[in-house]
């Protein structure tokens, strides 16, 4: 994993082993996960989306987090009456890009001066002060079309370049209580996972302490990257795709 940091308490307050439920504000329904569509910060400057690193906000209870471009972010708010209160902010201190960092920098520094909440047809809007944040809810991730399967590494990309595995099969199995374990085609890993909306992330992770030769560390790194990372599957028949925020992935197929 790249994240140095991990607010592991915090971001389990504020998502469970299965699905994010609904926050009891009232008549507002904000389960779910909402990405980040447009925005303006200090000064109504437009804020800047990499398309490849989306912007997300979870509510559960009186807890949020989500993923603030390329980092995992959390805290917790009060909401009275449509007046919202966002309390210390929280994070991960993984390296960024610099455009990622910007709308990184640029998005937090907007939602710690929000001040308002409500819901406008399909779409969340927080605002302020010369600030707003507008968001549209994700669809939940396929979990239960995934787990108690065990798939086999078909392919690794970045971007549009695809490269088939290497070494022994390496492998993955979400489990239905929460847990994973796989291989790299090297080494072999396990830990817990969550859903956070489309998004299925790894909160701990472990690996074995084996030595990879020079040409399967490339692969062991890929494939601990896109899974400690976060990713989002897509399911097609037998074939598992995971992509993560920086349009790496794995192409796992289903094991006979």
């Amino acid at each position: 994993m790249r994240a140095t940091v991990l607010v592991l308490a915090l971001m389990a307050s504020a998502c469970n082993a299965t699905s994010p439920t609904p926050s009891p504000v009232g008549d507002l329904d904000l389960s779910g996960t909402w990405r980040l569509t447009i925005g303006r910060g200090e000064g109504g400057a437009k804020l800047p989306i990499v398309d490849d690193y989306p912007i997300t906000l979870i509510f559960t209870g009186s807890s949020f987090g989500g993923v603030s471009a390329c980092n995992q972010y959390g805290g917790r708010f009060s909401l009275a009456g449509g007046a919202l209160s966002i309390g210390e902010i929280a994070g991960t201190a993984m390296g960024c890009a610099p455009d990622v960092a910007a709308a990184e920098s640029a998005y937090l520094a907007a939602l710690r001066r929000m001040s308002g909440l409500r819901v406008e047809g399909a779409e969340l809007v927080l605002d302020g002060p010369d600030v707003e944040l507008r968001f549209t809810r994700l669809p939940d991730a396929p979990t239960t079309e995934l787990v108690d399967t065990t798939w086999t590494l078909e392919s690794l990309f970045v971007n549009d370049a695809a490269n088939a595995p290497l070494g022994e099969p390496a492998t993955l199995e979400l489990s239905s209580d929460g847990t994973f374990s796989g291989s790299t085609g090297c080494r072999t890993f396990s830990g817990k996972w969550i859903e956070q909306g489309n998004r299925i992330v790894a909160p701990s992770m472990s690996m074995d302490q084996t030595s990879c030769e020079s040409g399967l560390q490339a692969q062991d790194s890929h494939v601990v990257s896109v899974i400690g990372d976060g990713f989002v599957p897509t399911l097609e028949g037998d074939r598992l795709t995971l992509t993560d925020p920086g349009s790496i992935g794995l192409v796992y197929r289903a094991a006979d």
